[in-house]
């Protein structure tokens, strides 16, 4: 598995496999119609605004896109993480994701060790936090393993007319740095 900066060209199959990984991950916890709806049109749209931006295009992104390609050159992008800062001064793992298939492979770790890396070392001494579904409980155990600590508890709206519960992990800076060491 190689991993590295994701760019413009990612943006296809960033989001089919955002999509694949819902899809899968999200049975039985997000309503079947919006699953089966058209989020990979709405994870296009997504990416494309993350990078196509003026922002990302010129001078840099200021935020991180770690893709990971499969070895064998099959299978194209296997997983992807995305982080970026935030007005409250923390970092936010926004995705997180790794083909249903190559989960438990070791990806997700590495993924997760290089961009509390590119945390740590782009903003010393910012949190990094995430939210994730509370009824995810695979990705909730992932998240636990690799250092992370719940923070916050609430619900969320989702603009196709449901809520969840949602809850907050957060890595203190000092862990960051440790999880990224490994």
């Amino acid at each position: 598995m190689k991993i590295r900066p994701g760019a413009a060209d990612d943006v296809e199959a960033i989001a089919e496999l955002h999509t694949e990984s819902w899809r899968s991950a999200y049975a039985g916890i997000m309503p079947a119609g919006y699953l089966d709806g058209p989020l990979l049109e709405i994870h296009r749209e997504l990416w494309h605004a993350r990078l196509d931006s003026e922002q990302y295009l010129n001078g840099g992104p200021p935020s991180c896109l770690l893709v990971a390609d499969a070895d064998d050159g099959g299978r194209g992008v296997t997983a992807f993480a995305y982080l970026t800062p935030q007005r409250d001064e923390r970092i936010l793992l926004d995705n997180l994701h790794v083909q249903p298939g190559m989960k438990r492979s070791g990806i997700g770790r590495r993924l997760m060790g290089q961009g509390l890396g590119w945390a740590a070392a782009h903003h010393p001494g910012r949190p990094v936090y995430l939210e994730v579904l509370r009824d995810n409980t695979p990705a909730r155990a992932f998240y636990e393993r690799m250092g992370a600590s719940l923070s916050r508890e609430f619900v969320e709206s989702f603009h196709a007319g449901f809520d969840l519960d949602v809850v907050e992990y957060t890595w203190a800076p000092e862990v960051a740095r440790e999880v990224s060491a490994r």
